[in-house]
This record gives C-alpha cells, sequence and structure tokens, in this order.
C-alpha cells in the first residue's frame, strides 16, 4: 500500500468517495440527503498549504483517502488547528490499517505545521469511527448536542 498526496488526476474519484462517504452517513443522520452527489468539491484544494488530501493506493488503484484542513488562530483561539475532515475506505479494504496509516501521515503533517491540536468530529452512533479515533489516540473533549425533529 502507498500513501501520497492527492494530484489533479484523483479529483473525480476523490468527490466520487465524498460522495459515498456522505451517503455513508446517512444511516447516522436520516436527514442527509441519499441522492446527494459531490461534483466539484476537491479541485480547489489540490494546491492549498492548508489543506492536505492524501490517498491511499493498492495495485495502482485508490482504495481510500483522508482530507484536513489548518483552522488559523482567530479571535476564538490563540492557536492554529487541524482538522481532519473526511476519511474515507473503500468496503473491501476495511480494517487493513489503512486508516491508521492515513491518520499518521496527517499527524505528521499537522505537527510539520506546527499544530496546537487535531479536531475531529464523528457521528456518536458510529462506533466504527469512533473507536478507529480513540485507537489513534483522539479523545472526546466536546460534544455537539441537538434538537431533532422540530
Amino acid at each position: 500500500m502507498t500513501i501520497r498526496k492527492a494530484t489533479y488526476n484523483d479529483v473525480k474519484t476523490l468527490n466520487e468517495f465524498l460522495t459515498l462517504l456522505i451517503r455513508d452517513e446517512r444511516q447516522y443522520d436520516l436527514g442527509i440527503n441519499e441522492n446527494f452527489i459531490v461534483t466539484n468539491m476537491y479541485e480547489n484544494y489540490i494546491e492549498d498549504s492548508n489543506k492536505l488530501i492524501i490517498i491511499a493506493e493498492e495495485n495502482n488503484e485508490i482504495v481510500g483517502y483522508l482530507y484536513g484542513i489548518i483552522i488559523p488562530n482567530n479571535a476564538t483561539y490563540k492557536y492554529q488547528i487541524a482538522k481532519l475532515d473526511a476519511l474515507y475506505i473503500t468496503n473491501n479494504y476495511r480494517n487493513m490499517g489503512i486508516a491508521t496509516s492515513l491518520i499518521e501521515y496527517f499527524k505528521n503533517w499537522a505537527i510539520a505545521k506546527k499544530v496546537y491540536k487535531i479536531e475531529v468530529n464523528v457521528w456518536s452512533n458510529n462506533i466504527k469511527a469512533k473507536n478507529l479515533y480513540v485507537k489513534n489516540n483522539f479523545k472526546t473533549t466536546k460534544e455537539t448536542l441537538t434538537i431533532d425533529n422540530i
């Protein structure tokens, strides 16, 4: 398996994977549109030094990706934060350590960017994702509470 930065040639697949990721998240929130399609999300991010898109390849096939960003210090935070915004592995390649390899690459990139911390949002009932992040040293520091069906 190879982990590498994404290129413009990868964008079509990345947009397809983001569509699959968002549709997969519908099992955690039925408000997500099952017909949602991403068409042009990542095109403008490839060259942005505060955004990272990395892919996992196996036999020259993209089998997963991670997208993360740097959030600069602002009025709320006196330090910059890295946010892991999207992580997707195709079904046939899950539970093989690929997600952990992508997270490790992202951690190293964030350290090089001198961030204070890394954040990720995960659905509270997505136990597999929560377990993955805990295994990779993430911990719960805040929660989002919602009122549904109002």
